[in-house]
This record gives structure tokens, C-alpha cells and sequence, in this order.
């Protein structure tokens, strides 16, 4: 099993950042490329994995959504203090290496699940299987993933500021999230026939990614202010605001994706479409993400992530509807559409979230792992909203027909919410809310 890099041993245990070489974007994207294909099948792909392998209904995808955000939180919140300690206690133990060492983790987590099956009787129904490797899978991977993306945050934007920071953040954007697209498709006529074997490629995936940390610097970069342009109080109270819609926008997110698999069957469509749907919002995400990495003047606005919010939530309420509200005939493509809007509206949302937080909220990796705590507390609330209301069916207090409903209105509520307090917390940083630019 490969390695991690090794480390000169003449680097000093307490590091001066400022010393740092800038971390080249090549290897960077690609490694970042990588990566994104195991968020593509341990996020977005696993809970139609869940359904073919283990038999898992609507609660159960909702619950291993809910572990899933719960797990992500301690990662990316204690992963700078980690780095931190690691790099005191050890020169060699720098980022970079740890890294790698999330890598191997990584791959023995994706491989466990082929381990527990050779030992089980090949006439198992789904249901029948044990499915404690995809509940332990998910319940290590996801704090992995916690530590993964600010650590590749920090060497992102660590040196880089202003336009360079701006184009930097817009291409890593297009390269994780065309990873996830192009991962969907592809695994999509494999789900319901190989789920386990999924597993296994994404484990050399992530075994290959660690020859790419070679030309990585030891540690991110520090990072700069423009000489002549540091944060404005306008940036600093856009940041308040990104820091409640960014969350605000992964709860919506972190419903759908389990919900992807009750509308495939309420569509009536084929197992081998579930991960195309997914592929769909998403690839309307590249699209956004494309656009402002070419186009700058989203910046210092307003309008913008609040009229992403506004597209969000207005597809959201087409996805969870359509399916089951709307006939046959119409549900398809007011569903697709819905799809499609809710990938311009989370494409906004991030883009916008993820600059401010490099730029104005220091670039390092502590910015990354506030940045990716909050994805994690979206990631958390939304499919709880959806897990409450089938245990409420479950319990009979309400019908089975009105947890499409009740989600909806629970996440609505909760993502309006969410805006009202990022406006007044914003405007209370001294920006003018009433006279947007």
C-alpha cells in the first residue's frame, strides 16, 4: 500500500508559514478532482448504494444523512487545532503528510464493506444483509472528509489574494464539481448490480490521489491581503451573511440528496437514472461556478447570493412536490427543471461563501474548516428535517402521503429563517442592506 510522502526532516517542529512555497493549482486540482469522486459515491451515491445493497427505505437514507453532517462537524472544526498540535509534536507531521494518511484511511473504509460481504451467504435478501459496514463507512469517512477539504482549502488560497484568489477559488469550484458529475454518470449503470465493487474503485482512487501530494508544499502558504485593497466592512458583513446562507443552503441540499431515491420511485423511473438525476443539479452547478470564475462583478453584491437563495428555494419546493403531487406527465419535467434550479441556486451560494471565507476570513485552514463546519451543520439539519418527519409516519401522526409535505414546510421554515437572521446579523456588521450595490 503506498505511502505518504515524506518530509525533509530539516523543516522546523514550529514552522514559519511565510516560508511556505505556494501551492501549484495543477496538482492541486487534480487532486482535489480526485477526491470529489469519493464525495460523489460516499455522499451522493451512497444511499442509492444503501438501497440496491442493503435494502434501505426512505428512514434509513435519511438517517445515514443525518450521521453523515453529524460526523462531518468534528472534523472540520478540529482539524487546524490538529494540524497545529501534529506539526508541534513532530517536523514530519505536517499537512501534506497528514493528507496521505486520510487517504490510506480513506481506502481501508472502502474496502471493509467487500471484507464483511465474503463472509455472508450469497442468498441474502438487501434487507436481510447486516448493513453495519455502510452505517461504519459513512460514520469514519465523513469526519475524514471534514479534515480533508480544509486542509485543501488552505493550500488553495494560502498566498493568493484578490483577482488570483478569486480565480483560484473559481477553478478548484470547477473542479470538484465536475468530478461529481462525471462520477454520477458513470457509476449510474453499476449501482443496483455492483455497489460493493463502487466501493473498491474508489478506493484506488484515493490510493492513486497520494502520488499526486508529491509536488504539494510541507504546509499551506500564509496568506495575503492585497497591498492596497484589504477586506472592506462591505466584504466583512457579506461574509455574515454567506456564513448563515451557506448552511442555510446545505440543509436544502442535504435533503434532496436522499429524497433523490424516494422520486426515482415515485417517477417511476429506472434504478440506473437515480445517480443521473443527481448529476443533473449539479451539472448546472459547473455551469454557475464556470460563469463566476470568468465573470468578477458578483463581488461586493448583494443581489447576488440573496437572489441564489431565492432560485433555491423555489426549486426546492418544485423537487419535493412534483414527484408526488403532480401527474405523471408533468411531474418529469417540472422536476428536471426544479433540478436544474436548485443547481444554479447552491452554485451562487457556494461560489459566493466560499471567497469570502478565503478572503476576508484569513485564508488559512481554520477559514476552511469554518467554511466546511457549516456545510456540515446543513449537511446535518436537512436530512434530520426529512428523518423526523418519517418517524412522525411511522407513529402514525401523520399520513405517509404528507412527509413530502411536512419536509418541505420544516426545511422552508428553517431556510427562511436562516436568510431573515443573515440579513439583520449582516446588517448589523454596518453594511446597507436597503441600498445594495
Amino acid at each position: 500500500m503506498p505511502s505518504a510522502p515524506a518530509v525533509a526532516p530539516s523543516i522546523p517542529a514550529v514552522p514559519s508559514k511565510a516560508a511556505a512555497a505556494l501551492a501549484g493549482l495543477g496538482p492541486l486540482f487534480a487532486f482535489t478532482f480526485l477526491n470529489s469522486v469519493g464525495s460523489a459515491i460516499v455522499y451522493s451515491g451512497i444511499f442509492f448504494l444503501a438501497e440496491s445493497r442493503y435494502g434501505f427505505d426512505k428512514q434509513s437514507n435519511f438517517a445515514l444523512g443525518t450521521l453523515y453532517g453529524i460526523a462531518y462537524i468534528p472534523g472540520a472544526m478540529g482539524i487546524g487545532p490538529l494540524l497545529r498540535w501534529l506539526e508541534r509534536r513532530s517536523a514530519r507531521l505536517t499537512p501534506r503528510v497528514v493528507l496521505g494518511v486520510i487517504m490510506v484511511i480513506m481506502a481501508s473504509l472502502c474496502i471493509a464493506p467487500s471484507i464483511v460481504a465474503a463472509t455472508e451467504p450469497g442468498t441474502l435478501l438487501p434487507q436481510d444483509r447486516p448493513s453495519w459496514p455502510i452505517w461504519l463507512l459513512v460514520g469514519i469517512y465523513s469526519p475524514l472528509s471534514g479534515c480533508l477539504w480544509p486542509t485543501i482549502e488552505g493550500f488553495l488560497s494560502g498566498g493568493r489574494s484578490g483577482t488570483a484568489l478569486r480565480s483560484a477559488t473559481g477553478k478548484f469550484n470547477i473542479a470538484w464539481s465536475s468530478a461529481l458529475v462525471v462520477t454520477c454518470l458513470a457509476i449510474s449503470p453499476f449501482v443496483d448490480k455492483y455497489p460493493l465493487q463502487l466501493l473498491l474503485a474508489l478506493a484506488t482512487v484515493h490510493l492513486t490521489a497520494i502520488a499526486l501530494l508529491i509536488p504539494f508544499p510541507h504546509r499551506p502558504a500564509e496568506h495575503i491581503h492585497e497591498h492596497h485593497a484589504p477586506p472592506t466592512a462591505n466584504e466583512k458583513a457579506l461574509l455574515t451573511l454567506m456564513r448563515v446562507l451557506l448552511p442555510t443552503a446545505f440543509l436544502v441540499l442535504a435533503t434532496v440528496a436522499p429524497f433523490l431515491v424516494t422520486a426515482r420511485e415515485q417517477l417511476k423511473l429506472d434504478n440506473s437514472l437515480g445517480t443521473v438525476l443527481a448529476a443533473t443539479w449539479m451539472a448546472a452547478r459547473v455551469v454557475v461556478f464556470t460563469l463566476m470564475e470568468r465573470w468578477h462583478g458578483w463581488h461586493g453584491r448583494w443581489s447576488v447570493p440573496l437572489i441564489g437563495a431565492g432560485i433555491l428555494l423555489i426549486a426546492f419546493a418544485g423537487l419535493i412536490l412534483a414527484p408526488s403531487q403532480l401527474p405523471t406527465s408533468s411531474a418529469v419535467p417540472v422536476f428536471v427543471g426544479s433540478l436544474l434550479g436548485f443547481g444554479v441556486g447552491v452554485g451562487i451560494i457556494y461560489t459566493a461563501a466560499l471567497y469570502y471565507a478565503m478572503h476576508v476570513g484569513g485564508a488559512e485552514v481554520d477559514a476552511g474548516g469554518v467554511h466546511e463546519t457549516l456545510i456540515g451543520i446543513g449537511y446535518t439539519i436537512g436530512p434530520a428535517c426529512g428523518l423526523v418527519a418519517c418517524l412522525l409516519a411511522s407513529q402514525s401522526i401523520i399520513t405517509p402521503e404528507r412527509v413530502e409535505p411536512v419536509m418541505l414546510a420544516a426545511v422552508t421554515l428553517i431556510a427562511l429563517a436562516g436568510i431573515a437572521s443573515a440579513l439583520v446579523l449582516a446588517s448589523r456588521r454596518g453594511s446597507k442592506v436597503s441600498n445594495p450595490n
